[in-house]
């Protein structure tokens, strides 16, 4: 009896200190987000362009992993990069805001060009890196990746991260059509990049054969199709909610019940793009498109039909908890470079593969907006500072990151540990160095200056002003 006394007492102990243990964890990552802060407000203080937020995140998470590399598995565990935590928590705030906050109008005027890039881009991408990688590995080059395993890292290092460029751009108030290429396309090419994943990863499970090469173009169609319509409908199921609630009461003279409770009808907007995203996981689509559609038809549609006070204050909270997310996802991947067993002796592989990215972007970026040029009236087409923006915009992030960390499971640990430590080093990279210097480019490529690819109908809307001013006295 006293034998299992002690051990009951001696598990109550372990329990106990494991959950200390794991409420350090929790506190250090707080004092690590709160110094990723206050950084960020010192870089942006003191003007500093070689360097961004984004990367200082990042370096201030590889310090912390150095820093407790060697602590019990309660603590790393818990600061450890997680792909479930990032995908259900992390993602949806950041895709959401920046639907919620752009600027409709022009990511419809360049629609064609966003999916022709996210489309038809990312699948050159990602053929292109994956081909390359292969070949070198078969004459020697580096590291040899079956051709499949070659093509699910080419689909997944094809994912690009759109936080850093869009954050410079927002400081320097470059060109809205610009902004909203940039963003449309990262995001657009996100999913894409995740069915082209899980694709070639059933491929490399059950066979390639012409009948699943058709199911695969067909699926491409209904995730999209699908996901963009499950957004929409929870958009337009918010907007009639909140419109019958506080509309109706205001007919009557008096302040609504959700007027009165504005802290209830907050909650209930910030419920509407989660239950999109879950919704469209749910059915195996994509949550990235549904909440992104979400967020920009909400922005439209739903924000009208809410109080004053909730009107304003949706739009700080939606920025907040999506400036928490990617600073968190900064940290996580900075901390991850210690806290996981990478394959760095592959250095071939990751020099080989850096050189792939660099020409998969170029193929992705240079042939298609010469053919969205060809199709444009010369007002419309892409500029070439625009042009050479889009091919360095392409840095590789948390998306990228987080597919890698599933090939371990999905392609075994020996091409997994080889793709998940090329992927870190390229998002590192490509954050720090190609980030760090797309200030001084936006500046160079006189990027905030207007265009002639300035508005949604540039020809009419140049007669409907030449109109006005005519008939005003």
């Amino acid at each position: 009896m006293s034998d299992d006394q002690d051990s009951q007492a001696e598990d109550a102990g372990s329990a106990e200190r494991a959950f200390a243990l794991q409420n350090a964890a929790f506190l250090l990552q707080l004092f690590t987000l709160a110094t990723a802060f206050v950084l960020g407000l010192g870089i942006k203080h003191l003007k500093i362009h070689w360097i961004h937020e984004a990367g200082a995140t990042i370096l201030l998470g590889v310090l912390v992993g150095l820093m407790i590399s060697g602590s019990p598995d309660e603590i790393t565990d818990w600061l450890d990069f997680d792909e479930s935590v990032f995908f259900f928590l992390l993602l949806p705030p950041i895709i959401f805001e920046g639907g919620y906050s752009l600027r409709s109008r022009e990511f419809f005027a360049n629609f064609g060009a966003i999916c022709s890039l996210a489309f038809a881009g990312t699948t050159i991408s990602t053929f292109a890196v994956g081909f390359f990688v292969w070949i070198c590995g078969g004459v020697g080059l580096c590291y040899s990746l079956p051709l499949l395993h070659a093509l699910v890292f080419g689909a997944l290092i094809s994912a690009t991260d759109p936080v850093t460029v869009l954050a410079i751009f927002q400081e320097l108030g470059v060109n809205t059509e610009l902004y909203a290429l940039v963003f449309g396309e990262s995001v657009l090419n996100d999913a894409v990049a995740i069915v082209l994943y899980r694709t070639l990863v059933n491929f490399n499970n059950k066979g390639v054969t012409f009948i699943s090469l058709m199911e695969s173009a067909g699926f491409f169609l209904v995730i999209f199709v699908g996901s963009l319509a499950v957004g929409v409908l929870f958009a337009l199921s918010a907007t009639l909610f909140f419109k019958f609630l506080n509309k109706h009461g205001a007919h009557e003279g008096h302040v609504t019940l959700l007027q009165k409770n504005n802290h209830i009808e907050m909650a209930l907007v910030m419920i509407a793009p989660y239950a999109a995203y879950a919704a469209a996981e749910s059915m195996s689509l994509s949550g990235i498109v549904a909440i992104l559609f979400c967020g920009m038809v909400m922005a439209h549609y739903t924000v009208p039909n809410l109080s004053p006070e909730t009107a304003v204050n949706s739009k700080v909270v939606f920025k907040v908890l999506a400036t928490l997310a990617e600073t968190f996802v900064f940290i996580y991947m900075g901390v991850a470079m210690f806290l996981e067993e990478e394959k760095w002796s592959m250095v071939p592989f990751v020099l080989v593969a850096m050189v792939g990215c660099a020409g998969g972007r170029a193929l992705n970026v240079f042939p298609v907006i010469r053919w969205v040029n060809q199709k444009r009236r010369p007002a419309r087409r892409v500029p070439d500072n625009h042009t050479k923006m889009l091919l360095v915009s392409g840095l590789r992030g948390a998306i990228a990151f987080a597919l890698a960390s599933t090939t371990i499971r999905d392609l075994g640990e020996a091409s997994g540990k080889v793709i998940r430590t090329a992927t870190l080093f390229i998002v590192i990279f490509t954050v720090l160095v190609v980030g760090g210097s797309c200030n001084y480019l936006a500046a160079r490529w006189d990027l905030g200056a207007e265009s002639a690819w300035t508005g949604l109908d540039d020809e009419d809307e140049s007669r409907r002003r030449e109109a006005a001013a005519e008939g005003s006295p």
